[in-house]
């Protein structure tokens, strides 16, 4: 009788163990990268198209991320730097005959397979160039009713 609750009780933990399998080697390969993480800032002049390529890139990253198990948690850092600029291609969109001076934080994970590379959050337009000269930025100056 012992003999077989304690065979029952092997088999459900291993069946647990199954369940919660991808989610233990994603914290694990997270936890891995996270030590290998670098953040930078940089700065770009960049156009509406540019910008809207560069955020397409990103938005078909996460998703081919998010297929897998190793990179699913990566995935969510990519798909939150997304929507970090979303505000900032729209503002582009807008005003497509433009290009900023922009500082984006770009997050860089590196593995024995692949280099990620990715935006990680949203972006500090610095100057916008219009007109045919570079003039400071100031969102008050540029409201969405304009």
């Amino acid at each position: 009788m012992k003999r077989t609750v304690s065979i029952v009780l092997g088999f459900i933990i291993l069946i647990i163990i199954l369940i919660y399998l991808p989610s233990i080697i994603a914290q694990m390969k997270k936890y891995s990268f996270d030590h290998n993480k670098q953040l930078t800032i940089e700065t770009k002049v960049i156009s509406y198209k540019e910008f809207r390529e560069m955020y397409y890139q990103q938005m078909k990253l996460a998703q081919k991320l998010e297929g897998t198990i190793k990179y699913s948690l990566i995935a969510k850092e990519v798909r939150k730097g997304y929507d970090a600029v979303t505000y900032d291609v729209f503002f582009l969109e807008d005003r497509p005959q433009i290009k900023v001076k922009i500082e984006l934080p770009i997050t860089k994970y590196m593995d024995n397979n692949m280099t990620i590379n990715f935006i990680s959050g949203a972006g500090n337009i610095l100057e916008i160039y219009e007109d045919g000269k570079w003039k400071a930025f100031s969102k008050k100056n540029y409201t969405s009713d304009d």
